[in-house]
């Protein structure tokens, strides 16, 4: 039986991050939203997030390398900074959520972000609020604790007028700060045991396979499919989410 439920985590693993990969490394964020639905399905809510962010680490690096030309340096000190100050906030809700509230939370943010990258009025934001400031540091407190919060990034990132090269760039930079702090806070509380190392090895196939598959498609797709294609990620992700949840209540 143990056996058969390290195979089945590691199959579904496996199919979830190259899918998530593919929506990370085409739309510059949401590889938590598109692989956390189906690892929810065989693997606890603390452990998803756990891999899921040690995981994309691998992809970050390689979206930063393939768009380094394109990334506003300059403009994400600030951002960055402020996204590694909410780690130490979503830490502790990590460690004191319930992991079925958390499952639960992780599914009604991807339902709300859904429906915010949806109907939000993009002329709020502009460059001369602090708008990104505070979204970076919720999303870093997002990301540390559910593994979600990259549409919000992108969201900020599209009413500033960035190409999809910059936003695959330039978001990517802030996830590999935030999150690889995150990983630290998560070896540093006992979290990446032998169990969770093993399925985030393997994980890194995946994800290396959902970026080269990703590669050859971003190039082929227009700024305008492209901005499209983001928010049927979000919304695509959150439904998901609602027939799990709505399932498990049956």
């Amino acid at each position: 039986m143990v056996v058969n439920k390290i195979f089945v985590d590691i199959l579904v693993s496996f199919v979830a991050l190259v899918f998530g990969s593919f929506v990370l490394c085409t739309s510059g964020f949401g590889i938590g939203l598109a692989a956390s639905p189906f690892m929810l399905l065989a693997i606890d809510a603390k452990t998803v997030v756990v891999i899921i962010n040690t995981v994309s680490l691998a992809a970050f690096a390689l979206l930063i390398l393939q768009n380094r030309n394109k990334i506003n340096y300059r403009e994400m000190c600030l951002p960055i900074a402020a996204g590694i100050l909410g780690v130490p906030v979503g830490l502790v809700f990590f460690e004191r959520m319930n992991p079925e509230i958390l499952s639960i939370v992780i599914g009604t943010l991807i339902i709300i972000l859904g429906f915010f990258a949806k109907y939000l009025n993009r002329q709020i934001i502009n460059k001369n609020t602090p708008v990104f400031v505070v979204v970076s540091f919720i999303v870093g407190g997002l990301l540390t604790s559910t593994g979600i919060g990259g549409p919000l990034m992108a969201l900020v990132a599209l009413a500033r007028g960035w190409t999809k090269d910059t936003i695959r760039g330039s978001l990517p930079l802030f996830y590999l700060f935030v999150e690889g702090i995150a990983v630290v806070g998560y070896s540093l509380t006992g979290r990446l045991d032998r169990g969770t190392l093993t399925l985030t090895i393997v994980g890194l196939i995946p994800v290396l396979i959902g970026f080269f598959l990703a590669s050859a498609f971003a190039r082929k797709v227009p700024e305008t499919t492209y901005r499209k294609l983001i928010v049927v990620v979000i919304i695509t992700a959150g439904l998901l989410v609602i027939f799990k949840e709505a399932s498990g209540l049956v």
